[in-house]
């Protein structure tokens, strides 16, 4: 073969690289994901967070649940989600709802990069029995084109104000989160 040869080989070779190739079917880029799927965490002697029945194919909405018999003043939490999940605004620069608290002293919510911070807590008082009532609301929007797949969802730097007024570490458990 010339050097000529080699050089058009090179140059088709590199052509078809840059365009895809033509592999998979239909040869065209892959479809994006349309719908958020959460399966609930088992169990309920955690705190956890489970789907509300208000979620939508492109919003999950998540209720922090406290374990049964649980009765608090507060609780503070920071939540991550993979980068194809935002935190959802329901008001400008609010990203949670519904809280158990009737009067809060407390209610702050930020978002930086893939985290959620929390802080939510009534004033110094009768704490609140939590019974079957979400803590708290917090939801997800599916960033548009993102890849199907699974994503990460995690709780961490968790603490709950009970009946004493001393904060106490918690563990907040998720179910799993796909794209779909």
């Amino acid at each position: 073969m010339s050097r000529s040869s080699h050089l058009f080989c090179g140059i088709l070779l590199a052509l078809a690289c840059a365009c895809g190739g033509g592999g998979g079917a239909g040869g065209g880029p892959a479809a994006s994901a349309t719908t958020l799927v959460y399966s609930n965490p088992t169990g309920t002697t955690n705190w956890r967070l489970d789907r509300d029945v208000a979620s939508t194919p492109a919003r999950l909405v998540l209720d922090l649940m406290a374990p049964d018999g649980a009765s608090g003043q507060g609780v503070t939490l920071t939540l991550t989600a993979s980068g194809v999940a935002t935190w959802h605004a329901f008001s400008p620069g609010v990203y949670l709802q519904g809280l158990a608290y009737p009067s809060p002293l407390v209610n702050v919510s930020s978002v930086q990069g893939s985290a959620l911070r929390i802080v939510a807590a009534q004033a110094p008082g009768t704490p609140v029995l939590y019974g079957t009532a979400p803590v708290l609301k917090v939801a997800l929007d599916l960033v548009a084109g993102a890849a199907p797949g699974s994503l990460t969802l995690s709780a961490a730097a968790a603490g709950h104000l009970g009946t004493d007024p001393t904060p106490v570490a918690i563990t907040i458990v998720s179910g799993s989160l796909l794209a779909q």
